[in-house]
């Protein structure tokens, strides 16, 4: 069977590439080809890599969602012609931006195409400046294109149970697969209070919080604090020109070099932000990053309200500590507790197994195959 897979993003950069990498990596039967849009061609050369120019711009997304609606007179020129590059017996596409109208283009076609959505469309175009007045393109696209597809997969338990409920779909949840955990001999220096954070930060200001609570509890410790940012996040460089001297940057890494970074942490941070502007996207995203620090396996203090997805599976697991407030007295007391807690290996292998295992890498290849993927069992938030 010939796959042609889909996403308006580089197959080498951001989580939602190291998601299908790992997929792709334990599901060797299937012949994809993988197909992209980028401001350029991927500098890894892969012979099944294929670069299809960059990405769409405002104008030409928001027409092609309006020629689809009928909501304005524009153009799908865009949209087919990628589909006039794409030939397969299966069309497997990220529906994110573009994606949407790629896979949409597709079932206008009448051509089978497998659905995976890491991001749920309204959750992102609803904290966006630009696309938040166009919802209800989505409203009259999104929805019907869950149901034409022959076959959704989504990033998270959450989004599952929601994409079932309020549309009808039926979906599981596929997430990055790590396929063991690291043997680490790495231990912190007791004399620092060093927290580690990769990926991208949602909002600056509870974090900003947290640090000046970590500024005072290392003081009170005589300890010094130091901060292990990894990955490109231009809130995250800005707070670190702020602390200069507080903060280790690294940049993009993959996830071998991460993980003995973050194991030599106090603990690891991660953060979904307060409000309705958010809360759909808290509530059914699952940050990449989890799969890092698990590997890592430090405390994790997950800075957020307890609706979201990271908060109900971190809290339960015991990986780590959930503080729900941005009051600087709350977040200390989070954070000693954090801080005091020994974590032996069980909770972040519990997590690995339940959240990350080989089976729902399976679930996704008996779906790509047209097989009965329905059966498979399911984890669910313990909550």
């Amino acid at each position: 069977m010939r796959i042609a897979l889909f996403t308006p993003f580089s197959p080498e950069i951001g989580g939602g590439s190291a998601q299908l990498r790992s997929h792709l990596r334990d599901l060797p039967d299937l012949d994809v080809r993988w197909h992209y849009l980028a401001p350029k061609p991927a500098a890894y050369s892969n012979a099944n890599w294929k670069w299809l120019g960059e990405r769409f711009s405002f104008t030409e997304l928001i027409g092609d969602l309006s020629a689809r609606t009928g909501f304005l007179p524009a153009s799908k020129s865009r949209a087919r012609k990628i589909v006039e590059q794409l030939d397969a017996d299966l069309y497997w596409v990220v529906g994110h931006y573009e994606g949407i109208s790629v896979a949409a283009e597709l079932c206008d076609q009448g051509k089978p195409v497998h659905l995976t959505v890491h991001d749920d469309p309204f959750g992102t175009w609803r904290r966006s400046g630009r696309y938040r007045l166009f919802q209800p393109l989505l409203q009259r696209t999104f929805p019907h294109l869950l149901q034409r597809a022959i076959a959704v997969d989504v990033t998270s338990w959450g989004m599952r149970n929601l994409y079932r409920q309020k549309y009808g779909v039926k979906c599981f949840s596929v997430y990055l697969h790590v396929p063991a955990l690291p043997q680490l001999r790495i231990a912190p220096d007791e004399n620092k209070l060093t927290v580690g954070h990769i990926g991208t930060m949602y909002h600056v200001e509870p974090f900003r919080r947290f640090l000046n609570v970590c500024k005072e509890f290392a003081a009170e410790e005589k300890r010094q604090l130091r901060v292990v940012g990894i990955g490109a996040s231009p809130e995250l460089n800005d707070l670190a020109k702020e602390n200069s001297a507080l903060f280790e940057s690294y940049g993009v890494l993959n996830e071998t070099a991460a993980v003995p970074l973050l194991a030599g942490c106090n603990l690891l941070y991660a953060m979904y932000p307060s409000g309705t502007k958010y809360e759909l996207f808290r509530r059914t995203s699952m940050p990449i990053k989890l799969s890092t620090y698990v590997q890592a396996q430090r405390p994790i203090f997950t800075h957020s309200p307890p609706d979201s997805g990271l908060a109900r599976i971190v809290g339960p697991s015991g990986a780590g500590r959930v503080c729900a407030s941005e009051e600087e007295g709350e977040i200390a007391l989070q954070l000693r507790r954090t801080i005091e807690a020994s974590i032996p290996q069980e909770p972040f292998e519990a997590l690995r197994q339940q959240l990350m295992g080989l089976d729902q890498v399976r679930q996704l290849g008996a779906a790509l195959r047209g097989e009965n993927w329905q059966d498979f069992p399911e984890n669910n938030f313990r909550s």
